[in-house]
């Protein structure tokens, strides 16, 4: 599950352009935290999902969305 949430972090931060710095900014999270995250070396609290979701602008439930395809 962590490699997934990994993957559609990543993908929806490259889809609109976003560094890692960026995020980390807009998400108010240590940039290399977010890169570990997007390794899949951890596994990510709802808060902090959350708050990366918000900075992504995408809501929980569009983030999950994909992982049912």
């Amino acid at each position: 599950m962590n490699e997934k949430v990994a993957q559609r972090i990543k993908e929806l931060r490259l889809k609109i352009g976003l560094s890692q710095e960026g995020l980390s900014y807009l998400a108010e999270l240590d940039r290399k935290y977010i890169g570990i995250i997007e390794k899949g070396n951890t596994n990510v609290s709802i808060q902090v999902l959350s708050q990366i979701c918000e900075a992504l602008d995408v809501s929980l439930s569009e983030f999950f969305e994909h992982f049912n395809k």
